[in-house]
């Protein structure tokens, strides 16, 4: 983690509980830290306020660091009620153990339970485009001027340039507010997957269909990527080939290898065209070497 940082309650790949109570079960097996509860998305799928704190309260039993989540339709979430009710519901997650709250930077909701002393992960997302320097450095202000726990920042990329953006504005935290950030889409998928070792607490996977454009199956963050152990001082090996599959076996021979040496080193696949690219931003990527197949 980044030196200097306050202790997080959350910490590596962090699971989301987004369809029933059960995925707990399947957060415990895979060894998991930390859950989300999307609790937008579970009361669209018929739960009760009064089950979403029990689901709270079980994520707590099964030793899991809770994130109680209740997204509003503005930012990709079916929360559309109003404010004072998602404040009344995050309140009662708190009493029923969450450890902590995710709320958008602007809101109303966002804005009262930071006057509470609420521990928060102040969020900002953006579906349509990535942001422009400028505007992602005027963004971070307002929002860690708000003392946030840590600020998340989500939008849309196209490029691996993007991607490589939001990897550095993850590396940039400082103080006391930690910072959360990838690029959501196709070409984001090598931000959420080395995010923890630019100094992000944590990265995000469902455990079915993916809840955002991009996200990276639970499986490969995990087992393939070792996200759980990867951290600022984690080496990291850019492969590139002209195929996934010829790329992913030779991924999983050194991952393989990798755990047996007890060496701390993560391997990313490129494709081979993307070799100059790398060459170009291996210093900002902190790649320590590429491997071409």
């Amino acid at each position: 983690m980044t030196g200097g940082l306050n202790t997080f309650a959350l910490s590596g790949v962090i699971g989301i509980i987004d369809s029933a109570a059960e995925q707990l079960d399947l957060a415990v097996s895979s060894k998991l830290r930390c859950v989300e509860v999307r609790a937008d998305l579970l009361r669209s799928k018929g739960l009760t306020d009064a089950e979403l704190m029990s689901v709270v309260r079980a994520a707590k039993a099964k030793s899991l660091s809770c994130l109680f989540t209740l997204r509003h339709a503005d930012q990709g979430g079916t929360f559309s009620a109003e404010e004072t009710e998602r404040v009344a519901l995050c309140q009662q997650a708190i009493g029923a153990g969450a450890d902590i709250i995710d709320l958008e930077h602007g809101t109303e909701a966002s804005t009262i339970m930071l006057r509470e002393g609420a521990s928060m992960i102040l969020s900002y997302h953006n579906f349509n485009a990535m942001l422009d320097a400028s505007e992602l450095a005027s963004l971070t202000q307002r929002m860690e001027q708000q003392s946030p726990a840590a600020i998340k920042v989500i939008p849309t990329g196209s490029s691996l340039d993007d991607a490589r953006t939001m990897l550095s504005w993850v590396a940039q935290a400082n103080g006391s507010t930690r910072r959360i950030g990838f690029s959501m889409g196709e070409a984001g998928g090598v931000s959420r997957i080395l995010a923890p070792a630019f100094g992000s607490p944590v990265t995000y996977a469902s455990f079915g269909a993916p809840v955002a454009p991009g996200q990276v199956d639970i499986a490969l963050l995990l087992n393939r990527y070792k996200c759980n152990a990867m951290g600022t001082d984690t080496k990291i090996v850019a492969v590139t080939g002209d195929t996934e599959k010829q790329v992913e076996d030779y991924i999983d021979v050194q991952r393989s290898a990798n755990t047996a040496s007890g060496a701390s080193t993560v391997w990313v696949g490129f494709h081979t065209n993307q070799h100059d690219w790398l060459e170009e931003h291996k210093s900002i990527l902190k790649v320590s070497e590429i491997c071409v197949l």
